[in-house]
């Protein structure tokens, strides 16, 4: 199928809709906080309550993708995730706000489960490493602009209308898609719901130590931009006093990195490959993270030295995120939905750890998101350094392995149903 802007737009716009829910409230952290009277550790367990089932709802909807179609499971994640922001924006006090974000971010799964394997359906392992960085391109917009649009919302109404904003984002998204995208996944291709099936689809995902180390390379240098999500607010508007609306142009300086090595990486992708940029990218990334544990163990960095360690590290996720999930997603083309919901609950679940456990270590100090993102990143690069380089590729043998044992689980489903 070829790669077309429309496409693009659609399904940046459908990946967009979790890093809107997530950024576009961060200015509001500390309102959300004065208004329902809840502690500020509170208010920031919302943006990690929303990783942790976001992660969570992913093993459960990436195999119902692969049996009912990567139509009906995105068509139904916008429909929960459009009533939950209402639900949100209505909220009178925290426990309330904090279920309505539970029901959210079921949504906002369906969605981000199955937009890579729906990609994956269309195109191979460079190819996908390719479109996907394009998705990520046109879904780095949402949090570039995301927290400067709730820091307006917060500046002339209340974090309320930042939840009517979703709600009209998600319509947007629901009418594109349905309108643009067709159904990538023909009858023929999709697996029968069985939970025995799918338990042993998730424990071949498992046993894969090659796939499994991209899957953490991804997942620990995830860690690190979830740390930043989640301490900068405090850290930018409480400790050093940046005005709420003009977080968002310092959170979209990070953003506006990341999208442009996103491009790049799309451009060389077909003539360096995937492997070789995700290389490149862990050693910048790494070196990062050495800079930001440095910075971390002085006893009062100034803002704009943060600003400049944030920025080395995010503005390789361009590259680092894209292409670890391309190595990942090569191992597993007749498992695409299941892969994608694996390596979903698997990054979005260190996320939400590694955001509660900095949420924990609050100091009042930016200690914790310096020494946060720093072990993070050097966690990446040993992943991939202990797990990747020592594997197979997914061109070889390994994949071979793999397809035998679809085949295997093929032959004991007809055995199982008699036909």
């Amino acid at each position: 199928m070829p790669i077309s802007l429309p496409l693009l737009i659609v399904l940046g716009l459908l990946s967009a809709l979790t890093p809107f829910a997530i950024d576009m409230y961060l200015p509001s952290i500390p309102s959300i906080a004065r208004d329902l009277d809840a502690g500020i550790e509170l208010a920031q367990l919302s943006v990690t309550l929303y990783l942790a089932v976001f992660a969570l709802s992913q093993l459960v909807i990436g195999p119902l993708s692969d049996a009912l179609g990567r139509r009906r499971a995105i068509a139904g994640g916008l429909a929960v995730f459009a009533l939950a922001d209402i639900a949100c924006a209505l909220a009178p006090g925290m426990p309330l706000l904090l279920a309505a974000r539970a029901v959210q971010a079921v949504g906002g799964a369906a969605v981000a489960v199955t937009v890579p394997a729906l990609v994956r359906d269309l195109f191979e392992r460079d190819d996908y490493a390719r479109v996907m960085g394009l998705v990520m391109l046109v879904m780095g917009l949402a949090p570039m602009v995301a927290p400067t649009i709730g820091g307006l919302i917060i500046l002339h109404g209340t974090w309320r209308w930042v939840f009517a904003a979703l709600f009209g984002i998600a319509l947007v998204a629901a009418l594109a898609f349905l309108w643009l995208v067709p159904e990538t996944l023909p009858p023929e291709r999709r697996h029968r719901l069985h939970l025995g099936r799918i338990a042993g689809n998730y424990r071949l995902l498992l046993g894969h130590r090659t796939a499994l180390g991209y899957l953490l390379t991804g997942a620990a240098s995830f860690g690190g931009m979830m740390t930043f999500i989640v301490t900068s607010p405090y850290v930018y508007i409480e400790l050093h006093g940046v005005p709420e609306q003009w977080f968002g142009l310092l959170f979209a300086l990070n953003i506006l990195a990341a999208m442009g090595f996103s491009f790049l990486n799309s451009r060389l992708v077909p003539r360096i490959g995937a492997e070789r940029l995700l290389r490149v990218g862990l050693g910048v990334q790494g070196l990062a993270a050495l800079l930001l544990l440095a910075v971390g163990w002085t006893a009062t960095p100034p803002l704009w030295l943060i600003v400049l360690c944030a920025l080395l590290y995010i503005s390789m996720a361009g590259i680092v995120m894209g292409n670890a999930m391309a190595g990942f997603m090569a191992f597993f083309p007749r498992l695409a939905g299941t892969a994608s919901a694996f390596a979903g609950a698997t990054r979005f679940g260190f996320g939400a750890l590694v955001g509660s456990v900095v949420s924990w270590l609050h100091d009042d100090t930016a200690r914790p998101l310096l020494l946060g993102m720093g072990a993070c990143g050097l966690l990446a690069v040993a992943c991939y350094r202990l797990l990747c380089c020592t594997g197979a590729s997914p061109d070889g043998a390994a994949l071979d392995a793999t397809r035998r044992a679809l085949r295997s689980a093929d032959a004991a489903d007809r055995v199982d149903t008699g036909v």
